[in-house]
């Protein structure tokens, strides 16, 4: 009797999951491409900071064509999403007698259908929540509406489609037959595909590469006859005419993507569609180009999606699709760098206002920018052009910037400012304000989700296909829209080791990278860096040039987003590669205080001149409260740990320079080192600065009003923090007060 009740219980059990379970987990199976996009853009839309950014910069402009035109290629994304999934799951499980798996035959794809709408809808609302500005949220708020209005109208749209247009054959019927997967539409959705994919990628690939027909501009063209092969290949066998329509799309594709190539500027259509736009059409073509390849497999008993994934695998594994050499040019005379001291020595004989320190020393500024993305980049190219504007001496007086990610591009624009001053139509901090309000991120997205992507799965490098390159073209790019009283060379696009020169007023920039192969730092300087252990701390490869962007670009490799560079040594051809800089070390400082150990050790130090550091980084709020331990403790506390041990390593960086080189100083205008903070979250302005590359009005004015400003100092206030030994959470009476020493020290 057990037995049999035992019997009877697992046959119950076996029932219930071959009717109850195994349909669900067979359709998310077969669907697997299409779930695993929409959850990606759930994530992207709903949960990245940058992506929360982007909504609330598209508010604070007011650009209601940027959220007309995100939301239209959302809602295209949501309708091949559904189509694709529909044609997938139609014949298998749209089953007469089991209203369960024609329910998910039926639904399934439309619920799949409407996530990216809902992900938009979802962000936007977050977006919502965070700002401040009654008008912004009334655009955000709008943009929320009309996106959950598109969803519902997705959604009656699948439902109804066939009453709504009073058509049998409407999009998606069954009367449609293959729909998707016949012939016609293949073609022709791969090849408007290809076209796409060529008027994003060749514009930028044209740009980043000095050759006018590279590998990359060669297997952009080459893929249009490929993809067509391939058609061919494919449907030869059954299909009439299948020649002529194949050349019908092919030829105009083909040379429309040469038009596109040759004439539009680098990231004139990324900018154009933006960030949400780029993410919503690269995730559109990836849904039909693998829904088609799946289809083409099921139908063949080839497990193609298996064959891609392993070669993409095995091709990464071997390093056999690693393009990520970073951009470098020969150097027209291999002539080793400088000593710091030598280099030094000959800038501090050319300061033009040295004769008005007779008597006392000449202050000099050793300058560490931290990373941040472009929050920091901001920062620090602001704070130091509002320093210039209060004291237009000042820029003769930084010997050296010492730059990490952001903080590296911060220093690169300033820099570069001060050395092309002469040519630029308008202050410096509008130039910086204008540079910062170009879309830097949405050619990295492209480069990254377009040709990048596509080298994951090819088993050979096309080095102009590097999605760090859309980032390089893009800071060059933001240089050329300054308005100019005279064409100069660009000096992204120059030499970064003829970018300094001892006898200029720009300061020398020193931008950080962290070595992969023994987490150490290497630094991009116009002279060596040598230890106390003789260990130079400087690239210095006598063959090798590389451009400032690229330089910049190198410093600020943010995981995952931007990939790792990687160089060959010339002592044995081993590829050596480059990480962020704020792996080492996030501030900057120790570089600088190396280079402020070597020059102490020079003669006159003290008498003829004098260093001064000033360190550009975040404010410290002991009033945060550090984030709770969250579930999957085994994996994600090492992770946890990784990040917070970066943060920790800044803070002790700037916690023992406070403490060694401020020791025994009682005034706090005499301070050897000096911090202009800012302050990265405000609760209630509900603003946390996001690390990205693309900066919403609302941001920027943050971080303008907390630069610093001579005239705005509260004395008393600033000696009772120092008094206390306590960090001022003033950010801008602190940055007005170090402003302030600035400006006494050099009048």
């Amino acid at each position: 009797m057990k037995t049999a009740t035992s019997s009877s219980f697992t046959n119950q059990v076996s029932k219930f999951i071959e009717n109850w379970i195994e349909p669900p987990v067979q359709f998310f199976i077969r669907l697997r491409v299409q779930t695993a996009i929409v959850l990606a853009v759930l994530l992207i839309f709903t949960q990245a900071g940058q992506t929360i950014e982007i909504y609330r910069a598209i508010a604070l402009d007011y650009n209601i064509y940027q959220a007309i035109v995100a939301t239209i290629f959302v809602f295209v994304l949501s309708i091949f999403v559904w189509y694709t999934s529909r044609f997938l799951v139609l014949e298998q499980f749209a089953i007469k007698d089991n209203q369960y798996k024609n329910f998910l035959a039926q639904w399934g794809p439309r619920g799949l259908g409407i996530v990216p709408m809902l992900g938009l809808s979802f962000g936007v609302l977050a977006a919502w929540k965070q700002s401040i500005d009654e008008e912004s949220k009334a655009f955000l708020l709008t943009w929320m509406i009309c996106s959950l209005g598109a969803a519902v109208f997705a959604l009656i749209l699948f439902v109804s489609r066939t009453a709504l247009f009073n058509e049998d054959r409407a999009l998606g019927a069954k009367s449609q037959g293959e729909g998707l997967f016949s012939p016609e539409v293949e073609i022709g959705l791969a090849n408007i595909a290809y076209l796409i994919f060529a008027a994003f990628s060749l514009p930028l690939v044209f740009a980043a590469t000095d050759a006018k027909f590279s590998l990359g501009i060669i297997a952009i063209f080459a893929l249009s006859p490929l993809i067509n092969l391939v058609l061919y290949s494919w449907y030869s066998a059954r299909e009439i005419n299948l020649r002529r329509k194949i050349i019908i799309w092919f030829i105009p594709c083909l040379l429309g993507s040469a038009i596109f190539g040759f004439t539009l500027p680098p990231t004139a259509v990324p900018s154009a569609v933006g960030s949400i736009g780029v993410v919503a059409i690269a995730f559109t073509i990836l849904v039909v180009i693998f829904s088609t390849i799946y289809n083409w497999a099921l139908e063949n008993n080839i497990p193609a999606l298996t064959f891609l994934v392993g070669l993409m695998f095995f091709s990464s594994l071997l390093n056999l699709n690693d393009n990520h050499q970073f951009r470098q040019t020969v150097k027209p005379q291999a002539v080793p760098l400088p000593a710091l001291e030598d280099s030094f020595k000959s800038w501090l004989a050319n300061r033009p206002d040295r004769d008005q320190y007779v008597g006392k020393p000449y202050p000099v500024y050793l300058v560490s920018a931290q990373g941040g993305g472009i929050y920091a980049a901001y920062h620090a190219a602001t704070a130091l052009t509002k320093l210039t504007e209060s004291m237009p001496n000042f820029p003769q007086h930084i010997f050296a910037i010492s730059g990490v990610s952001g903080g590296s591009l911060g220093a690169s624009t300033f820099s570069s400012l001060i050395k092309e001053s002469n040519h630029i139509n308008q202050s410096l901090s509008e130039a910086v304000s204008q540079i910062f309000d170009q879309d830097l991120l949405s050619p990295l997205l492209t480069l990254g989700l377009f040709p990048d992507l596509t080298q994951r799965f090819i088993p050979f490098s096309i080095y102009d296909w590097d999605r760090a390159n859309g980032l390089e073209v893009a800071f060059e790019n933001a240089w050329n829209r300054l308005p100019k009283q005279e064409e100069s060379e660009n000096p992204f696009k120059r030499s970064f080791y003829q970018h300094w020169q001892p006898e200029e007023i720009a300061p020398a920039l020193v931008l950080n990278t962290t070595v992969v192969e023994n987490g150490k730092r290497l630094a991009f300087s116009p002279f060596k860096i040598v230890l106390p252990t003789q260990e130079n701390i400087v690239l210095d490869e006598r063959g090798l040039d590389v451009k400032l962007s690229t330089v910049a670009g190198l410093s600020a490799r943010f995981p995952f987003v931007s990939p790792v560079g990687w160089y060959k040594r010339s002592s044995d051809g081993s590829k050596s590669r480059l990480a962020d800089g704020g792996y080492f070390d996030n501030s900057g400082i120790p570089t600088a205080i190396d280079m402020g150990r070597t020059l102490q050790k020079l003669e006159g130090y003290g008498k003829t001149f004098k260093l001064v550091y000033l360190a550009i980084v975040d404010q410290q709020d002991s009033s945060v409260e550090p984030p709770n331990s969250s579930g999957l403790n085994e994996i994600l506390s090492p992770v946890q740990t990784l990040f917070g041990a970066r943060v920790a390593r800044s803070l002790s960086a700037i916690e023992l320079s406070t403490y060694t080189l401020n020791d025994g100083v009682t005034d706090p205008f005499q301070l050897n080192f000096r911090t202009l903070v800012l302050q990265k979250v405000d609760p209630q302005m509900q603003i946390n600065l996001p690390l990205g590359w693309q900066l919403s009005m609302t941001s920027k004015e943050f971080i303008a009003g907390q630069t610093p400003e001579p005239s705005r100092c509260n004395v008393d206030n600033f000696k009772q923090a120092f008094s206390r030994n306590i960090s001022s959470t003033d950010a801008k009476n602190h940055n007005s007060c170090v402003a302030k020493s600035i400006e006494l020290e050099l009048s």
